[in-house]
């Protein structure tokens, strides 16, 4: 497991859709890593919050692709 590929699974990790092996690979690799730890942490709570606004809403799937994009160039350029 890589952040990159740590980055492309966490939307099905917060929602719990992964293969027990999936979540036991990506935990491993949280374990690890600093700057994922972080970024599920921050992405987990970003979710957490926009559930319990007074309208309910969602991340947007463009939305997500911009987070993702954006964690991926500070991990790469950040190590």
């Amino acid at each position: 497991m890589n952040c990159k590929l740590c980055a492309d699974l966490l939307h099905e990790y917060v929602e719990r859709t992964l293969s027990p092996e999936m979540i036991e690979d990506l935990n491993r690799h949280l374990e690890r890593c600093e700057a994922c730890r972080v970024f599920v942490k921050t992405y987990m709570l970003t979710v957490t919050l926009s559930r319990n606004v007074e309208t309910p809403c969602c991340v947007s799937p463009e939305m997500f692709d911009r987070l993702r994009t954006i964690l991926i160039d500070r991990l790469i350029n950040n190590k």
